[in-house]
């Protein structure tokens, strides 16, 4: 069903340039809606058809028995069983190959299904790059790299990835303290670009080739990216927890200056709880996107709503029309 923008409004969405006054020099954080404007590929349905084309049996029977498709749910189910084996002393070895299996699967298929350099539109690169400069920071969740190109393109961020690399120079260091730029983005969640060596966190430089043909090629000798696939919220924040870089992000996250905040593509589902936390407790107000399409109601809009009020209860809400933000056409 088509919505009229007085129609939306008197529900409660509002068009962004209504409410962006309230919102100036804001953090931004992005989720998994942003990425789908470029490429519809990247949906989380197209990795798990990529990937069961050539998983082992076991990883096939337990995505069947849960009738899912999602790599995250299968995961926590994952994670669960491993809890119950390990208080009651069970021997859970093959259960820890197969989670271990479906985190590198995963990997494997994004790097399948992601843009080549034919399909990238770089006019559509160079237009949101324009319309980014509005945020001071950006969060975000996604593992692509549309915003590596996006950020080189608007020249206004850093990502404190500029120290060198001694043991490799393909490769620059993080390091706190990035005296080059105010600006910056934070992977929440770790990249394909982005690698553990060590006690170091590095990000791969590009060179004569595509950025996903030199990640393919560090894939291809075992070396994986940084990049937080566990299913539930408890032990993405663990994850977390464990490199010195999403560290940094998280903390950013629930330090920032800025108390109002926009999120956009980013549903704050159950199993990025631990983001919804940080947000409501650290949050005076945030903007949220809703996705209008016309095979949704307004009662199922307005259940989205009512949902994402529920978990953010000590910080006030403003929503609005996912596509008067961005413009990627």
């Amino acid at each position: 069903m088509k919505f009229t923008t007085e129609q939306l409004n008197a529900e409660g969405i509002r068009q962004w340039d209504w409410i962006k006054v309230q919102f100036p020099d804001c953090p931004l954080l992005l989720g998994n809606g942003f990425s789908l404007n470029f490429s519809s590929r990247l949906l989380y349905r197209n990795l798990y058809e990529k990937y069961i084309e050539n998983c082992p049996e076991d990883v096939k029977k337990l995505f069947k028995e849960f009738k899912s498709t999602n790599f995250e749910i299968i995961l926590e189910h994952l994670e669960s069983t491993e809890r119950v084996c390990s208080a009651l002393e069970i021997e859970q070895q093959r259960i820890s190959r197969n989670k271990d299996l479906i985190k590198q699967g995963l990997i494997d298929s994004i790097n399948r299904i992601h843009p080549t350099p034919d399909e990238i539109k770089i006019d559509q690169i160079k237009l949101v790059a324009e319309q980014i400069k509005e945020f001071e920071q950006i969060f975000t969740t996604n593992y692509d790299l549309f915003l590596y190109y996006l950020i080189l393109e608007s020249k206004k961020f850093g990502d404190y990835f500029y120290m060198p690399f001694f043991e490799d120079e393909r490769f620059k260091r993080f390091k706190t303290g990035d005296v080059f730029k105010k600006n910056h983005i934070y992977y929440l969640h770790g990249a394909l670009f982005v690698f553990e060596k060590s006690v170091e966190t590095i990000k791969i430089k590009r060179d004569k080739n595509w950025l996903i043909e030199v990640i393919t090629k560090e894939i291809s000798k075992d070396n994986y990216p940084l990049f937080i696939s566990e299913g539930t919220s408890e032990m993405k924040l663990k994850g977390i927890q464990s490199n010195n870089y999403l560290t940094y992000c998280f903390r950013e996250l629930k330090e920032n200056k800025n108390k109002n905040l926009v999120i956009y593509g980013q549903s704050l589902s159950d199993q990025d709880l631990h983001i919804v936390k940080a947000i409501d407790e650290n949050y005076d107000k945030v903007a949220i996107s809703i996705r209008i399409s016309e095979n949704k109601t307004m009662n199922e809009l307005k259940s989205e709503m009512n949902r994402i009020k529920s978990i953010l209860k000590n910080t006030e809400v403003e929503f609005y029309d996912s596509t008067s933000l961005f413009k990627f056409e």
